[in-house]
């Protein structure tokens, strides 16, 4: 094997990477390590790298994906625009650097099989890892390209040249569509040390295969917008080139360690509350059918210690606070003289309202993702550094700054709204907030927060599931494409996929039937697409502590993004579950898809000012309809880059129609 030629070529992409990451690049060939001499090797370091050590995973994961898209509530500031470059370099750094180790298994894998002293199952398998490391190579582009724009393809060149966000998508469809094509099924990994240099396949090609047809189908969707003709051929290619991921035991995810290196949980760090946002809350919020009582009585043991509890025990704990989300909207949060103590600048129809308890339905995967306010010690982990079970639950109700009145936050489900900088009447906390607490504010007191199950370094990362495929499919079947399954075929799949990887498939029969619409007007069932009325509700006037009316308007159709200028037909209902599947593992996949397709329905950021980085977020914003400029598209690139290569920089930005970067330019494939 020459090594001498893949450590040259590795220190060609030097440029890649930060000036601080070249020595780690640009090795001695004499002190090459041991990941050098094994293609799969390499690859799996490509793969462990990506799952982002606490510090990338904090502020990649966390600080950006999660909030630009709508899943975590505590708003960092990049939901409305705002960058950070050192945040920014995390990602840059580290997707970079894990290309980087894929582009070596692809060279090792070559030199070596070009040497002609492999048997026949070295000489298949690390053919097949070639392929491997190819589709993962893809899967890493994805994470730079959605994310910034502008990347290289040309991973031979000593200064590669930045090409655009279409050039890029057009290797990345065909390098999926090789490397599916080129994979032997006869040749997977067979002794421990082969499926051990693979943390999520195990070498098995099979698995690999499905990855990369999922990718290929994902990749191909992404251009439905901006090229039909391209994303239909090459879906319907991927289609009939095989399954792709259907089945649990297919997922691509990686097992979290709790320690602090690459493997931590991305979500782990325990000074990040991550509560339930307010899209997510209106998303969920009466969805399904199903009564959150029999969701609380755990059947499936995935929320409480002492699972399953009974009906009187459901009752006894929370049935003085589960109301009815159809009939009653909530404290409506107005002062003694009438006025909003919200600032009201948004198109969410429950921006205002506080919902004082449990809706009475709820998408029985919310309180699996979140735990409601006060109900830390019922879950079945407990004690997680600076999570709310290691403090006593709140017993008393809060007291709401500066009025005369009292908030009971028990078990109440909502959601931390979008904004700048926390910025409204209650002097940047963003609504109602525990402030008991000398010193500072919690969230996570007043706002369900996410489980400590997917904080705690215990779980799957998933980069991969079948309920994304399966929802792919019904996009597709939607669109006419030749997918061999009904759309409504499709979508009932996905949400199964979700519910059993969760182990809450017991409520998905009447999920799928339900034609309840949730708080911006969509349904769970595929064939009921009733557009939503809207109707007299019940509030609590927290003043006077009466119970008044009035009219529940859901979002105006006509002032969303979304193109179809429907609340509730079939494509929304697909995107909306797939939002809430991906939750919390697909932040940046969920991110795409409402910049593609404007779903699913996101509510307009709050402020009491104009947004400074938004080019449409102007407070007022609300009146005339959702416009991408109301919207973070994309992040800037890092300054290391603009100073290292200026003139590729340049060709970057200017690649996306930028002369000066910004971060609400439309990405190639978005809305315009």
């Amino acid at each position: 094997m020459k090594i001498n030629r893949i450590i040259a070529f590795a220190a060609g992409l030097a440029t890649l990477v930060a000036c601080s990451d070249f020595e780690e690049i640009n090795k001695n060939p004499k002190a090459a390590n041991a990941s050098d001499l094994m293609p799969y090797w390499s690859l799996n370091k490509a793969i462990m790298s990506d799952q982002q050590n606490p510090n990338d995973a904090e502020r990649v994961f966390v600080l950006y994906w999660a909030d630009i898209a709508r899943q975590d509530g505590e708003n960092s500031g990049r939901s409305v625009g705002a960058s950070n470059d050192e945040w920014a370099g995390c990602l840059y750094n580290l997707t970079r650097n894990c290309v980087n180790a894929s582009n070596l298994a692809i060279k090792i894998a070559d030199e070596a099989i070009a040497g002609g002293a492999l048997g026949e199952h070295e000489t298949g398998l690390f053919a097949n890892v070639k392929e491997f490391a190819r589709i993962w190579r893809v899967y890493l582009m994805t994470e730079f390209v959605d994310s910034f724009g502008s990347f290289t393809t040309d991973f031979e060149a000593n200064t590669p040249e930045y090409k655009s966000v279409q050039e890029c998508y057009d290797f990345m469809l065909n390098e999926c569509k090789e490397a599916v094509a080129n994979i032997n099924l006869d040749f997977s990994g067979e002794s421990a040390t082969e499926q051990d240099a693979d943390a999520a396949y195990l070498l098995d090609a099979a698995k690999w295969k499905n990855f990369g047809i999922s990718m290929w189908m994902r990749i191909a969707m992404r251009l439905s917008e901006v090229d039909a003709a391209k994303a239909k051929s090459n879906f319907e290619a991927a289609v009939a080139a095989g399954p792709g991921i259907r089945t649990i035991d297919g997922i691509f995810r990686i097992e979290e360690r709790n320690a602090w290196n690459d493997l931590a949980g991305v979500m782990s760090r325990t000074w990040d509350w991550q509560e339930a946002s307010h899209t997510f809350a209106n998303l969920t919020t009466n969805l399904g059918g199903a009564d959150v009582r029999d969701v609380l009585k755990d059947p499936g043991k995935r929320l409480y210690k002492n699972a399953p509890l009974s009906e009187e025990k459901v009752n006894e704990i929370y049935g003085a606070y589960i109301k009815d989300a159809a009939t009653y909207l909530g404290i409506h949060m107005v002062d003694q003289s009438g006025a909003n103590l919200y600032e009201e600048n948004t198109d969410s129809p429950t921006w205002g309202y506080f919902f004082d308890g449990i809706p009475s339905k709820l998408d029985p995967r919310a309180l699996v993702y979140f735990t409601l306010p006060c109900d830390y010690s019922n879950r079945i982990e407990t004690g997680y550094a600076s999570f709310p079970a290691s403090t006593a639950p709140l017993t008393t109700p809060i007291d709401v700054p500066n009025q005369a009145f009292t908030v009971d936050v028990s078990y109440a489900w909502n959601g931390l709204i979008a904004g700048y900088g926390r910025d409204d009447k209650f002097s940047n906390s963003n609504g109602l907030l525990d402030n008991s607490s000398a010193g500072g504010v919690h969230y996570g007191k007043t706002y369900p927060a996410l489980a400590e199950r997917y904080r705690n370094s215990q779980e799957f990362r998933v980069f991969f599931g079948p309920w994304e495929t399966y929802f792919l499919l019904a996009e597709a079947a939607v669109r006419g494409w030749n997918t061999g399954i009904s759309a409504e075929q499709a979508y009932n799949a996905g949400i199964k996929a979700s519910f059993e990887y969760l182990d809450i498939d017991e409520n998905y029969d009447a999920y799928i039937n339900s034609e309840d619409y949730n708080r911006v007007g969509t349904s769970v069932k595929f064939s009921h697409t009733a557009e939503p009325s809207n109707y007299t509700i019940n509030y609590t006037d927290p003043v006077s502590g009466t119970v008044k009316t009035t009219e529940y308007k859901y979002p105006d159709a006509n002032k969303v993004m979304y193109k179809g200028k429907k609340l509730n037909d079939q494509l929304t209902k697909i995107i909306t579950q797939k939002f809430i599947a991906n939750t919390p593992w697909l932040p940046l996949e969920n991110w795409s898809d409402h910049r593609r397709l404007g779903l699913p329905f996101w509510e307009l950021p709050v402020s009491t000012t104009d947004f400074p980085y938004l080019m449409e977020g102007a407070k007022n914003a609300y009146k005339t309809g959702q416009k991408p400029g109301c919207y973070a598209q994309r992040m800037n690139y890092p300054n290391s880059f603009k100073n290292a290569s200026p003139e590729q920089y340049q060709n970057a930005i200017s690649l996306m129609g930028m002369t000066n970067e910004n971060t609400i330019t439309p990405l190639w494939w978005a809305i315009q």
